[in-house]
Order: C-alpha cells, then sequence, then structure tokens
C-alpha cells in the first residue's frame, strides 16, 4: 500500500494525544473523546486545563451513586454551558476578530447590544435558526429595521463560521437555514435646488471643517472616512488627483479633483500638513445635526452626499458606468447603481 492511498493514522484523525482521552488539535485547541453514560461524548476547550476538568469531572460522575452524580452533572451542565455560550464565543470574536477590522467599533457596539438578548446565554452547539428568529423579532420590537437585522444576521453567520474554521468548533450556522430579512430600500434622497447654498453657509458657521467636508464630499464621491482620513502628503494639487490608501474595501485608489475641489482645498487653513480635514467624526455629526436643524432640513444624512456625488458624476453626461466607479470606488455596477439617482426632470431635457 503506498503513502497515497494509507487510511490516515488515528494521529492524524485525532491530532495529537496529550494524555488520556485528550488530543491537541491546532495550536489552541484541546479535544476530550471519552463515553459517558453509553454515549460517546465529544467536546473542544481552549485549555488543557479546562479539557482535563471536563474529563475528570466526567470520570468521577460515572462512579459515584446516583443521586449525587444527578446533583454532578448538572453543576457540570452549568459549566459547559458558561464555556460554550454564544456571549463566550462572541468575547472571544471581539477579541481576536474584530479587533483587526476597519469597522471595529460599530463591530463592538452591535456584540455589545446582542449579549444583551437571551440568545447570548444559548450553548452554540444548539442555537437553532428558530432561536436566531426570536431574537430577529426582539430586535424589530425594539425599533431595529430590517436592514439593520441582517447586518445582525452577517455578524452571527461570520462568528459561527469562524468558530467552525478556523477554531475547529463542532458547531453549525443556525444562518444558513434561516430566511433572512428583507434588505432595505436604496436611498433616493438628494439635495434639492436650494438646500446646498443654504446648508452649507450653517455649516461653514459652525464648523469651517464641515462645511469643506460637504462641498468635497458633492465634488468626490469619498466615503466619510476616506475624507477624515486624507493627509496633504496623499493631495496634488497641481495634477489634481487625491490618493486614497485607507479604503472601506482594503483597496487604495485614486480619486481625480475637479476645480471646484481644488478651489476649496485652496482655501482651507495653511500649513498644508497632516490631516487635510482635522475634524473628528463626533464634531461633524454634531455640527451637521445642528446646521440641518437651523435651516429646517429633514431627512438629510452626511452619507447622502455621496449618493449626490455620484449621480452628479452620471449627469456630467461624459463618464460611462466603469470611469464613475474607478471614482467613487464602487466594486460592482448593482453597488454603483444604488448610489446612482438621476432626476427625471434632468432626463427629460436631455430628450428635447
Amino acid at each position: 500500500m503506498n503513502a497515497k492511498t494509507r487510511k490516515p493514522t488515528a494521529k492524524a484523525r485525532d491530532g495529537v494525544k496529550v494524555e488520556k482521552n485528550i488530543y491537541r488539535r491546532g495550536e489552541y485547541s484541546y479535544q476530550v473523546k471519552m463515553m459517558f453514560g453509553g454515549h460517546a461524548v465529544v467536546e473542544t476547550f481552549d485549555t488543557l486545563p479546562e479539557a482535563r476538568a471536563f474529563r475528570d469531572s466526567k470520570k468521577a460522575a460515572s462512579v459515584i451513586d446516583p443521586d449525587f452524580k444527578r446533583v454532578l452533572e448538572s453543576r457540570i451542565k452549568k459549566t459547559e454551558a458558561a464555556s460554550s455560550s454564544l456571549g463566550w464565543l462572541l468575547n472571544r470574536y471581539e477579541a481576536e476578530v474584530t479587533s483587526g477590522k476597519k469597522s471595529a467599533t460599530s463591530e463592538r457596539y452591535r456584540i455589545g447590544k446582542l449579549k444583551r438578548y437571551r440568545i447570548a446565554g444559548l450553548s452554540i452547539y444548539t442555537i437553532s435558526a428558530d432561536d436566531v428568529a426570536e431574537f430577529l423579532g426582539d430586535l424589530k420590537a425594539d425599533g431595529v429595521a430590517s436592514p439593520g437585522q441582517r447586518k445582525y444576521c452577517a455578524l452571527l453567520s461570520h462568528v459561527f463560521n469562524t468558530a467552525a474554521k478556523r477554531w475547529r468548533l463542532k458547531v453549525s450556522n443556525p444562518i444558513t437555514s434561516l430566511e433572512l430579512p428583507a434588505g432595505g430600500k436604496a436611498r433616493d434622497r438628494r439635495l434639492e435646488p436650494g438646500e446646498a447654498d443654504t446648508l452649507l453657509a450653517e455649516l461653514d458657521k459652525e464648523n469651517a471643517y464641515a462645511g469643506a467636508y460637504a462641498r468635497l464630499g458633492i465634488e468626490t464621491a469619498m466615503r466619510r472616512g476616506e475624507l477624515l482620513g486624507l493627509a496633504w502628503d496623499d493631495v496634488d494639487l497641481k495634477n489634481r488627483v487625491a490618493e486614497l490608501r485607507d479604503t472601506k474595501n482594503g483597496e487604495g485608489r485614486r480619486v481625480p479633483l475637479s476645480r471646484a475641489a481644488i478651489k476649496v482645498l485652496r482655501a482651507l487653513p495653511r500649513p498644508h500638513k497632516g490631516p487635510v480635514l482635522p475634524i473628528g467624526a463626533s464634531a461633524l455629526r454634531g455640527a451637521w445635526g445642528r446646521a440641518k436643524e437651523k435651516v429646517g432640513i429633514k431627512d438629510l444624512r452626511i452619507h447622502d452626499l455621496r449618493h449626490e456625488a455620484t449621480s452628479r458624476l452620471f449627469e456630467k453626461g461624459v463618464f460611462d458606468s466603469m470611469e464613475v466607479a474607478s471614482i467613487t470606488g464602487h466594486k460592482t455596477l448593482q453597488m454603483l447603481k444604488r448610489y446612482t439617482h438621476l432626476r427625471a426632470e434632468d432626463l427629460a431635457k436631455k430628450l428635447g
């Protein structure tokens, strides 16, 4: 029998045997395999002491009197539940996965909120699609709309997939057998005639950098994080190009700058060093909210400036879809379409 057809050894199947009934799988995982009550028991732990404690408790329970055995089994189940709950898994995911994401702040918020619901106390080995559906129902009752519910589903799905693929936990993903909440309708809010001038003037009063942000957002279609993270070293005023190195999708891109954008940049206070817009996201939101309230503009979000800018690029009539996508950074034409809202009145003028 050659090496290619040889059956896998027990070591290859079970991992490296550490001691009786305990095997090491990977670098940080220990698995207990034993018979208990006539059934095969397989449990995975992060540390060797946890695996030993579980194995020894099972062995002790098998040789003591029936009454005490039931009490001990109950205690063991509680211990197991605490070390295998969704809350425990979320903590590990937050520490090892979330911390490395650009969206860490928003994901930590979701994880924190998720841990306040009943589902966080359930065992990751028993959570079903019905449990998730109940959780989504609770979210809905608390005012979380369908798009927000979908984000929690995406988070849970990645948590379970990570647990199974990276940490080798014997879990199944309950999201795969669940009908997801409906996706949100693409926003089509654009600046109405006169709104831009009024809003920009008020933003300038609140914070000059907030006003510059809005003008650059309309001219460049950059995302909020891209604009707030833009440094002067990455701006070429002569050739009218901004170099984006840290984008949402992880790929850099070069954004052409209109003459209006260059005018805004040249008007910013000198010296031109460090960040182009030295204003934090919180200060920007505050200035935006106060300016909107003072001028009486409703239902307009900061992110809507990206919709406005993308639509204006198409309305210029000189760019095709791929050229606009290269400017905005959209990965697919479908996503580009969600950000493009052309006015029927403007299209009618082109009809003649």
